[in-house]
């Protein structure tokens, strides 16, 4: 989507807004909506209304509305396990003015001077576009971690997000808010310096939050959430440990954690709090744990799958003597998709190769793409993966000819003991792609870059269809009850929800205007934080 959105204002006067101009363009140097990351949910779909600061809701009837948050801006969205609770980051604004007619006079924030406004950030529960609670949390804290069960969600600094320091005061950059969200109550631990990443066990007793250099448990059995152990990675003060993978074993006993620059994998077990290394046959570019099916099986044992970017090999490591066997593959691997029993090697680094390795039979399957995969799909049935390549350097190799030179995709059948595959040329750059699967059909949908179609393969028969769509797309997404939605490029907002069952596609467009002649309100000091 554009940065800069142009808005016709005879477009803007059919909606009554007789505040602005009534001829010539108004240019808007803020996105109206943010096409990239929308949040499905039972309720409908929320977008982030980032030039007015707001929220809207979409739903596939056609109808749309604004969130009333009251006075402030959302900053950041996140959606909780049960899918139909949305968490916000609300930013608030009030003015430090002792003169109390001054104050008086100011209602929004650009009547503040700069210098004088204090922020404060709420976490607010959202449901069926009603803000439910709120919060407040620590000022730059962006980002929200959730327990399977929804009950805990820890927030943290991501220091990868843009993290707005501006009027941010003394933050502690050691701490993680844990929140109770089944009653709203919040606690505050002390976990090490620059806490970026957060995983709870599947029973939701525990969780694990990387640090720089340190590794802390917390216990959520109790009534307040409490620091169980910390881990340190290094015993070197001026040495820095940056952790660059993490894993927890099903059961929740080990932590397994990768860090930059070595070939060593921390294996710490939570439950005696003790560290064990693990060497491996490089640094790791990626890792999976896969889970064995049957828990109650004799020969039961979890296994973890690591590649290596700069290594032609894959590496297993089963948890219970934490030995490591390893497979010498043609080509480095980046990444890796689990399924049931199988992992899915790949890269995205320009290699040709991809490899299905069976953990029961020990089997190896490489596959040869025509063209280097940018992504890789595997289908909810694991009966095919989809890679969505990319021209090779837009040069002839003198093998695929024309195909060499365009975008495409790749389809693997994995049910065979035969490496066997389809290539098929695009339109377009293939930017997203997503299955629908039933009883009797196993369908791919296909997003084009700047192609005003979705395209529509099924896997078993090969039957093919486009639906139109009335603008180029920019993300498909799964709604929970299986109907598909799609955003768009376009200044005011669009929005294509597509039913598979019936094979209709309704818009819903306009959303994107919503609150764009508001202003962000001040919270008066008197009335509080």
């Amino acid at each position: 989507m554009r940065n800069l959105s142009l808005i016709a204002l005879s477009i803007l006067g059919a909606c009554g807004w007789s505040n602005l101009p009534d001829n010539g363009n108004h240019w808007i140097s803020t996105s109206l909506w943010d096409a990239n990351t929308p949040i499905a949910t039972e309720d409908g779909i929320y977008i982030s209304l980032p030039r007015s600061g707001g929220v809207a809701l979409i739903r596939s009837n056609g109808t749309f509305d604004r969130i009333d948050i009251g006075a402030g801006a959302i900053s950041k969205l996140s959606l909780a396990p049960d899918q139909s609770t949305l968490m916000g980051f609300i930013e608030r604004v009030s003015c430090k003015e002792d003169d109390p007619r001054k104050l008086k006079k100011m209602k929004f924030i650009q009547d503040c001077p700069y210098e004088k406004q204090d922020v404060t950030v709420s976490l607010a529960a959202i449901n069926d576009g009603v803000v439910q609670s709120q919060t407040e949390i620590p000022k730059l804290f962006n980002a929200l971690e959730y327990s399977n069960d929804g009950a805990w969600a820890i927030a943290y600094v991501d220091y990868a997000k843009n993290v707005n320091t501006n009027n941010a005061g003394v933050v502690d950059l050691t701490s993680v808010v844990v929140v109770n969200l089944e009653n709203g109550e919040t606690t505050s631990l002390s976990v090490g310096f620059a806490a970026d990443r957060v995983l709870f066990s599947d029973d939701g007793s525990r969780a694990v939050v990387l640090s720089q250099n340190s590794v802390a448990v917390i216990d959520l059995t109790g009534e307040t959430p409490t620091k169980d152990v910390t881990f340190p990675l290094t015993l070197d003060a001026d040495q820095k440990v940056e952790p660059v993978g993490v894993e927890l074993t099903p059961d929740g006993r080990y932590a397994l954690i990768s860090v930059r620059g070595a070939g060593d994998l921390y294996v710490l077990d939570l439950d005696l709090h003790s560290v064990n290394m693990v060497s491996l046959s490089s640094n790791p570019s990626a890792m999976a744990v896969i889970a064995d099916a049957d828990p109650f099986d004799e020969n039961y044992n979890d296994r973890t799958v690591v590649v290596y970017e700069n290594g032609n090999m894959v590496d297993v490591l089963e948890h219970q003597y934490f030995d490591v066997e390893s497979y010498t593959l043609d080509e480095p691997m980046s990444g890796v998709l689990s399924g049931d029993q199988i992992a899915l090697l790949y890269t995205d680094k320009g290699g040709h190769d991809a490899y299905l390795l069976d953990l029961d039979s020990q089997d190896l399957l490489e596959y040869r793409l025509e063209n280097p995969p940018m992504s890789m799909h595997l289908a909810p049935t694991e009966e095919f993966a989809i890679a969505l390549t990319r021209a090779e350097n837009g040069m002839n190799s003198g093998v695929g000819g024309l195909y060499d030179q365009s975008p495409g995709m790749e389809i693997l059948d994995l049910t065979g003991n035969k490496a066997k595959s389809r290539a098929y040329l695009l339109e377009g750059q293939g930017i997203g792609l997503t299955f629908s699967a039933t009883d009797t059909a196993l369908h791919a949908l296909v997003l084009q870059q700047g192609v005003k179609y979705l395209y529509k393969l099924d896997l078993y028969t090969g039957a093919e269809e486009t639906l139109d769509l009335s603008a180029p797309p920019i993300q498909i997404g799964t709604m929970p009850d299986g109907e598909f939605f799609i955003t768009h490029e376009s200044g005011v907002g669009l929005i294509s929800f597509f039913d598979p069952t019936t094979g209709a596609v309704r818009e819903v467009s306009g959303f994107g205007v919503l609150g764009l002649t508001d202003s962000i309100e001040l919270i008066k000091k008197e009335e509080g934080q």
